[in-house]
């Protein structure tokens, strides 16, 4: 027997006998079944409302409107913001004190004060509630302008608070206390089409959302033919998140990673079979389950992983490597040769090579027009030009307009590097332009990339090498990987960047 929300007589409910579905309804009501028709009136919406506590009509609010929307992902980046605001919105109920959040989904508020909100479920409370009072009594709703207090749970009731009251007996009951069991044990979740229902007791099972084993609470829906459990550890993971947060900086990325409900075989072959980037397995078996995803760029984890607390012990000491570089630089505009070059003042410079008097513009304003989609390149290392201190060809007259720029800490290079470790047998000579190459133009025997910029050359083995590389250190760290040393490998076999999944 029950009162349900949408019937204000109490009905009966037949249960399977297989696989029952039972609540604790606190001390309020027996343990009874949910059926599928039960959830079915769960979801049935009443757009406005009108409660004789409040003085005006109420709007229903369903917190996942925009995901629905047929037209949201052609919009998606203008309504992003919004999306993340109703994902993280909390409220408290006016009726039962409690957190009213985008997993119940709907809740009535009052569009004249902002400061009315109430549970869809709490809103649509039965008038009198049948089978709480010990002698059997029937209870009605009351507003009393005194304190009181709740029967059940003792707590204080404050003036103008609901209730429910017997006017024979004078039993109280709150409306967090009508309500508390079904409000909790009922969830709206975005990875299924129905409500879910809270298993109350705990067992072991297999989660449908990571695959793995968990012992728990779990959420069900009874409406499935084929079942469909969550462990409530998955249900409630964030929207979004920032790995190095969840896996003690073990792991990093630039960008938040984003909740996916499945994988798609067909979208892993468009994004060339991604594997997860904190233990190397691909998704092609679980197809089917949760991941975490990046909007941006392609990076994938699987849902544990990317939410393990496992922590990694540093490998070297920072007092044995005082000069160890740490990557990425903080600003993009930074690099490597800034960084080993530049001074800020009392340096001596080389003389450049180059036919017309260099000027050295000190300025710290920014070089870069965000108008102009061609920058400013420095002719040494071939990176853009963001800001001073830079040397400007100081020829400017009619044709002969020459656009020769070079950073400052360009014209530092040395001039010769002796006992390279990737061509120790001769000296590299610097030069600011490959002769006998076309427009200067050479293949880094270091990188193998093509480049038109300064060189290091040793004439004698036909060997060149781009500035950039010539200065690549032994030895990093990289915050996709932190705590351990990066020692750069010559090995020429081919390898699978565990950033960016290219393989060379």
């Amino acid at each position: 027997m029950l009162a349900h929300p949408f019937h204000n007589s109490p009905h009966h409910i037949f249960s399977c006998s297989i696989f029952p579905i039972l609540f604790s309804f606190h001390l309020l009501f027996t343990f009874v079944s949910v059926s599928s028709h039960t959830i079915f009136l769960l979801e049935k919406q009443k757009k406005k409302l009108n409660m004789f506590e409040h003085e005006h009509p109420l709007n229903l609010t369903d917190l996942w409107s925009e995901e629905e929307n047929e037209d949201y992902e052609e919009d998606k980046e203008e309504n992003e913001d919004e999306v993340d605001a109703k994902q993280d919105f909390r409220c408290l109920c006016s009726r039962c004190h409690e957190e009213i959040n985008w997993f119940h989904r709907y809740y009535y508020s009052c569009s004249t004060c902002s400061d009315f909100s109430i549970h869809k479920f709490c809103a649509e409370l039965p008038d009198r509630l049948e089978d709480i009072c010990e002698v059997g009594h029937t209870l009605g709703f009351y507003l009393f302008n005194d304190d009181w207090w709740c029967d059940i749970c003792d707590k204080l009731g404050k003036p103008g608070e609901l209730l429910y009251r017997c006017d024979i007996c004078d039993f109280k009951v709150d409306a967090n206390c009508a309500t508390k069991a079904l409000q909790k044990n009922i969830i709206h979740h975005p990875s299924h089409r129905h409500p879910l229902v809270r298993i109350p007791r705990q067992f072991l099972g297999e989660c449908d959302a990571c695959g793995e084993e968990h012992k728990g609470l779990f959420y069900h829906c009874p409406t499935c033919p084929s079942s469909y459990f969550i462990h409530s550890d998955c249900a409630f993971l964030p929207k979004k998140l920032q790995i190095q947060h969840t896996t003690n900086d073990i792991f990093s990325h630039i960008h938040p990673l984003t909740l996916a409900y499945s994988f798609p075989k067909t979208d892993q072959e468009s994004k060339r079979y991604p594997r997860c980037r904190v233990c190397r397995h691909g998704f092609s078996s679980s197809s089917h389950l949760w991941l975490y995803k990046c909007e941006k760029c392609r990076y994938y984890t699987h849902l544990d992983c990317a939410t393990s607390p496992d922590k990694m012990i540093k490998n070297y000491d920072d007092v044995e490597h005082p000069d160890l570089l740490h990557l990425p630089f903080p600003d993009p505009s930074y690099s490597l040769l800034k960084h080993l070059f530049f001074k800020e003042s009392g340096t001596e410079t080389h003389e450049v090579s180059h036919q017309h008097p260099l000027i050295l513009e000190d300025s710290r304003i920014s070089y870069h027009d965000p108008t102009k989609r061609i920058e400013t390149l420095c002719n040494g290392c071939l990176r853009p030009i963001t800001s001073g201190p830079v040397y400007v060809c100081s020829n400017e007259e009619g044709d002969e307009h020459c656009n020769f720029v070079l950073h400052e800490w360009c014209s530092r290079l040395p001039t010769e590097l002796k006992d390279h470790p990737r061509h120790p047998r001769h000296p590299l000579i610097l030069h600011s332009k490959v002769i006998g190459k076309f427009f200067g133009v050479f293949a880094c025997d270091l990188c193998g990339l093509y480049c038109n910029g300064f060189a290091y050359c040793c004439v004698k083995c036909d060997y060149y090498m781009d500035v950039n590389c010539a200065f690549v250190p032994k030895e990093i760290t990289h915050n996709s990987h932190p705590n351990h040393l990066l020692t750069l490998n010559s090995s020429r076999r081919s390898f699978i960047c565990h950033t960016c999944d290219y393989i060379k």
